[in-house]
């Protein structure tokens, strides 16, 4: 008779293979299907830039979330469709692992971003972002405010946060993002990222790595240290595949 400990490692080895399998298919599709136009740029990790794809633009992006300090992780399965030069639309898939259970199926979201201004080098281009969660069994609302500057190698941003679940009295929680992203070299850019929830009075800061493996691939990885009790440190990757 087979031990439970081993059917529950053999399960999160299981799971874990169909996670890279599919990651891996959806990457190489992203390389070998034609694309319609050079994607816009990813440049943070803790938070969403103003600019949005143009029209007929598709990216894949997998993200991978984990808290060492608590050993929880979360995978996000994204996909992001330019339908005007000025909205973009990305429905979510949502994996998670939690203290004491193993990597699950979580939910869905689906998020709409929206630029309030035509894109220009060294100009303010400002945007909002409207997201639908359904998280396990609970229904989420998320907004954004977003002001992002791109010119002569740099990148300024702020995005502005608020949240809350659906139903239950539950209050807004406010996140404010700072960004500034510096390109190095043609392919390397290094950013700082700040960022806190006042509803639970918790900071994070760190930095964020940006690789250009491809011209229509980039990668990003970012810690974020916590600055205060309650506040953990974070690591998280994103991958961002035009296809």
């Amino acid at each position: 008779m087979s031990h439970p400990h081993c059917r529950r490692k053999h399960s999160v080895t299981a799971w874990w293979r169909q996670v890279v399998m599919a990651n891996l298919v959806a990457a190489m599709l992203a390389f070998l299907l034609p694309s319609h136009a050079f994607a816009h740029k990813r440049n943070f990790v803790w938070q969403y830039g103003a600019a949005t794809a143009f029209r007929g633009e598709r990216e894949y992006e997998p993200w991978l979330t984990w808290n060492a300090e608590t050993n929880e992780g979360e995978h996000l399965t994204e996909f992001e469709f330019g339908i005007t030069e000025r909205w973009t639309l990305s429905p979510y898939l949502i994996a998670r692992k939690e203290q004491g259970r193993s990597w699950h199926l979580q939910g869905w979201k689906l998020a709409n971003r929206f630029a309030f201004n035509r894109f220009r080098s060294n100009r303010w281009l400002s945007g909002a972002y409207l997201e639908v969660i359904r998280d396990g069994g609970e229904w989420e609302l998320e907004t954004k405010v977003l002001l992002s500057r791109y010119g002569n190698g740099r990148v300024w941003n702020f995005d502005l946060t608020a949240e809350r679940e659906l139903g239950g009295g539950h209050e807004w929680e406010l996140e404010p993002h700072l960004g500034y992203s510096q390109r190095l070299s043609r392919s390397l850019w290094l950013g700082l990222e700040a960022f806190g929830n006042l509803h639970d009075h918790r900071y994070w800061l760190g930095p964020t790595v940006v690789l250009d493996a491809h011209y229509r691939t980039r990668l990003l990885l970012g810690v974020a240290f916590g600055l205060n009790r309650g506040a953990d440190t974070q690591l998280r990757f994103i991958g961002g595949f035009e296809f």
